[in-house]
């Protein structure tokens, strides 16, 4: 049984830490402290998710969403929880 990452797996796994890195950790902090999302950062958060092909992965194509396996799910979500769950869930899961 093969357990090596595709070249496709390794490409996400990058692209969502350049995204957790880029768009979700600069406001861990200020969350934590406030205790919730404001509305605002919720929505431009989603929005830029949403512009990398990262909202809504864990729903079929068939319906606009990413269509992720379940390997890769899991890789996107190895990554996503560096950051609180709060932040997590603008990022990729549709309200």
């Amino acid at each position: 049984m093969d357990l090596e990452l595709t070249e496709e797996q390794r490409m996400l796994s990058e692209s969502v830490r350049a995204f957790v890195s880029r768009e979700l950790l600069p406001h861990e902090s200020d969350v934590e402290k406030q205790g919730e999302v404001p509305a605002e950062l919720g929505q431009q958060i989603s929005q830029k998710a949403l512009e990398v092909g990262l909202y809504a992965a864990n729903l079929p194509e068939s319906v606009g969403g990413g269509g992720l396996d379940c390997a890769s799910l899991a890789i996107l979500e190895r990554e996503l929880g560096k950051v609180s769950h709060a932040l997590q869930g603008f990022a990729w899961r549709p309200t």
